[in-house]
């Protein structure tokens, strides 16, 4: 049974909840929606007697084939994303959970094994697709084309951070003295939701 503390807290706890579904039903169509709104920018350039038209049938086949390059290596980088960092929210709601609720033991003690039951089989998946995905985000990249925002590049730039950061904590590289700050830094919830949010905001301007 769940004894609550003061409302505000919950609305705090559930407002997390809500963000983080919400960014997890959006994000990978936002990821790719870029490249249809970019379809349309794309325009071929007049030549001799030639009127620039905006319809599908005067686009090159080379724009048509990057386009589409465009659109899947952006998907592909979002569900990679998804799933890799699937345990960081799992881990996040949990203890979001035990935070802001009062629990009896016997729950608490139940959302602790399943915590680590899910770690120990969904880490290996973290370690794996979130490099992965950044390589693909960094070839969608090059592929894409918005002058109207710089947040996905931000975006981009504190993925590639994080996964850094996490890198160096599961080898050990940073000096024993940087390991701890490295460690909270990679696992802060507030940056985690930080670099989703720059990366979902980027997206949606620029569809």
């Amino acid at each position: 049974m769940l004894v609550t503390r003061p409302r505000r807290n919950r609305r705090i706890f559930f407002g997390l909840v809500v963000l983080l579904l919400f960014v997890s039903a959006i994000w990978p169509g936002a990821a790719g929606g870029n490249d249809d709104q970019g379809n349309e920018r794309h325009r071929i350039r007049p030549e001799r007697g030639i009127e620039n038209h905006d319809n599908e049938g005067q686009k090159s086949p080379r724009l048509k084939r990057g386009d589409d390059g465009n659109a899947l290596t952006g998907q592909t980088a979002a569900w990679l994303l998804a799933a890799a960092n699937m345990t960081v929210v799992l881990s996040m709601l949990m203890k979001g959970a035990g935070r802001y609720f009062r629990l009896q033991p016997e729950t608490r003690s139940v959302i602790k094994r399943f915590n680590q039951f899910q770690k120990k089989h969904l880490m290996r998946f973290h370690y794996v697709l979130n490099p992965a995905a950044l390589g693909i985000a960094g070839l969608h990249f090059l592929l894409s084309s918005c002058g109207k925002s710089s947040l996905p590049e931000w975006g981009l730039l504190m993925v590639a951070i994080m996964v850094l950061l996490g890198a160096m904590v599961k080898f050990k590289i940073a000096p024993k003295w940087m390991r701890g700050v490295i460690c909270r830094l990679h696992a802060s919830p507030a940056v985690f939701s930080a670099w989703i949010l720059v990366l979902v905001a980027g997206h949606l301007i620029m569809d």
